[in-house]
């Protein structure tokens, strides 16, 4: 199974991403692309120069893009036109099946054998979120690029964007100007058969991420982290809505600021911090951002 990662610039989880997939995953072609090759990725990934790759319509669609976001415009421009650098990569290096993963994944499991009962999909996502996902048919990311592309080119798209972007229901709950890869893509893939990764399945699972999900959590006022155990190198956690069943992940997502505990999930660590650890930790990421914020020139 090839393994994709697309990352710009330097941060040490990745490292641990990569160096999991070699615990893991020994046998598989890990291809990372990136703006600057890193001796450290190097030691445990195919580095690809996305420079090299980029085609008229990856070009297109950073020219046109509109930013209708909170976050960095690069960095939510980047996050949308790295489906189509995908399929351009997989196109160019004649790849017809791969698994492409966040860069603050962990994975857990073989995945040419987790991943068995996907192959009947073109493709398969979590909760048709562009996060990890399963693509047996590079098709379906031409249809996706053709999809990106319109919302930019398109006036009438444009239009209808910008609407989502003033809605008044996102204003209410705190997500107006959120326009990002994660709505487009449920949006496109919402209207197509694909499998989805998220599902319960042989009681083992993909990882949305730390904090989502009815499983059993630690919670302290605002924040809460799922409760993750390791028996044999493996993270379970307990599924509240079945009586707390054991379910085994084959990833784990450290998604914003769970960041910090990738480390000990490399380390099988258990994920069962005093509810007021969690607390203080994201506290103190919420003001290392702010100060980055005022520092940034």
């Amino acid at each position: 199974m090839d393994i994709i990662i697309i990352h710009k610039g330097f941060n040490k989880y990745v490292l641990y991403c990569l160096k999991q997939l070699k615990i893991t995953n020994k046998n598989s072609n890990v291809y990372l692309l990136s703006d600057k090759e890193y001796k450290e990725y190097s030691k445990y990934s195919i580095f690809v120069d996305i420079n090299n790759i980029l085609s008229d319509d990856a070009k297109l669609f950073a020219d046109k893009y509109i930013h209708l976001g909170k976050s960095n415009p690069s960095y939510e421009m980047f996050c949308m036109q790295r489906w189509i650098i995908l399929r351009d990569f997989m196109k160019l290096y004649n790849i017809k099946e791969c698994f492409y993963m966040d860069s603050d994944v962990l994975i857990f499991s073989n995945l040419d054998e987790a991943l068995l009962p996907f192959n009947d999909y073109k493709i398969s996502l979590i909760s048709n979120l562009a996060l990890s996902m399963y693509i047996k048919d590079v098709s379906i990311l031409d249809e996706f690029s053709f999809f990106l592309l319109n919302k930019y080119t398109s006036e009438i798209e444009i239009n209808k964007l910008k609407e989502m972007y003033y809605n008044t229901d996102r204003v209410k709950n705190g997500v107006a100007g959120s326009i990002s890869d994660m709505d487009l893509s449920r949006e496109f893939f919402n209207n197509k058969e694909v499998g989805n990764l998220y599902n319960i399945v042989n009681d083992s699972i993909f990882d949305i991420g730390l904090f989502y999900g009815e499983f059993e959590k630690i919670v302290k006022g605002r924040y809460s982290l799922n409760k993750i155990y390791f028996e044999n190198n493996i993270p379970y956690s307990n599924f509240i809505y079945h009586n707390n069943k054991k379910i085994r992940f084959h990833s784990l997502h450290f998604l914003t600021w769970t960041k910090i505990f990738i480390k000990d999930a490399f380390r099988c660590k258990n994920l069962n911090y005093n509810e007021y650890i969690i607390n203080i930790y994201r506290e103190i990421k919420v003001f290392q951002n702010k100060i980055k914020k005022i520092l940034k020139p």
